[in-house]
């Protein structure tokens, strides 16, 4: 029903109309209430309200792997999005989309009642950011921040917080310091191994291949292939930087299970600080990831290109906070007689 149909059936004018529904006008109660009521009977306010205040949030899943093996963390921003939008009057639909799905999915998109998305892109590559222009209503990827593509997103300022990491230890007197990197690739995974390069380059120290090992993203998958390099007899370096806790936690216990002790004969920081890392034996250190923040900007982001506030495309990266604790052995520095 249009706003000219309701103005017929309630014979009044189109400008009555528009002010009814938006409360506004010294119109009679009665006329209001019946423009309402012919408006609800018609559908036409329900049809407002949900094109108008309805957020689809996409979780992309192409191996499943950082998405379920990351569910505190993705459960925390998927939180901050729903009580953002909750205080902007806007409601969240939460749907999960296969790899296998994806044209489908832009479809449909394309063809329902909601005003926005927000893209939860973990598991996304590059190439999916152009297909993501296809949808035709304002869209903000979180969490893979799309470079190359003319998108708004939100993510992490991975490399910052490489370096930051870097710089701590070989600010605890480490100078052999190699990189535990994930087997399965995504965007946060490369932009973390480019930024522990760039940091070793800048800071001074020798980039050399051979001290960066390649473990499954899993707790169990990272210890079990530790435990093979282990038994290899591979050449330790005196600290570890890795691309997450998750591979720093599976790679501290095949360690201590080979006699290595934390931090005492190698030190371990880790990346995005989950619940687990304040439970371990030496608890780990590691770069703070605020989560909150993430789902926060990415929803009035997306807000504000809906209601026409910004027209730019904006990009915006969090830079995360060093979380001091028990992983990494300061190394005695001696002064020269």
């Amino acid at each position: 029903m249009t706003i000219k149909e309701i103005a017929n059936l309630a014979g009044v004018s189109i400008a009555t109309v528009s002010l009814a529904l938006n409360n506004k006008g010294n119109i009679k109660k009665e006329t209001r209430d019946k423009i309402l009521e012919i408006a609800r009977n018609g559908g036409y306010i329900k049809k407002k309200q949900d094109s108008k205040k309805n957020i689809l949030l996409i979780k992309y899943v192409s191996s499943g792997i950082s998405i379920e093996k990351n569910g505190d963390f993705i459960s925390k921003i998927i939180d901050s999005i729903e009580t953002t939008a909750s205080e902007n009057e806007y409601n969240i639909n939460i749907k999960n989309i296969l790899a296998r799905d994806w044209n489908e999915t832009i479809y449909q998109i394309n063809q329902d009642e909601f005003s926005g998305v927000i893209f939860l892109s973990t598991e996304a590559d590059e190439n999916l950011g152009e297909q993501i222009k296809n949808i035709n209503i304002p869209v903000v990827a979180v969490d893979n921040i799309f470079e190359t593509v003319d998108l708004n997103a939100v993510s992490i300022d991975n490399g910052g917080g490489i370096y930051d990491a870097v710089k701590y230890v070989k600010d605890k007197g480490h100078k052999d310091i190699g990189y535990i990197n994930s087997s399965v690739k995504f965007t946060n995974i490369i932009k973390r191994k480019e930024g522990y390069k760039k940091a070793i380059s800048s800071l001074g120290l020798k980039y050399d291949p051979a001290k960066t090992i390649e473990v499954m993203p899993t707790l169990d998958g990272a210890y079990e292939d530790m435990t093979k390099l282990l038994k290899k007899g591979i050449k330790l370096p005196s600290a570890y930087i890795a691309g997450n806790d998750t591979l720093a936690i599976g790679v501290i216990k095949a360690l201590k299970e080979n006699g290595y002790s934390v931090p005492k004969d190698i030190s371990v920081i880790g990346f995005d600080d989950i619940p687990f890392c304040t439970m371990m034996d030496s608890p780990l250190t590691t770069m703070s990831v605020n989560k909150k923040s993430l789902g926060e900007r990415a929803v009035r982001l997306l807000v504000q290109s809906i209601e026409g506030i910004n027209e730019d495309t904006v990009k915006i990266l969090i830079r995360p906070k060093l979380i001091e604790r028990s992983s990494i052995k300061q190394i005695q520095k001696f002064n020269k007689i």
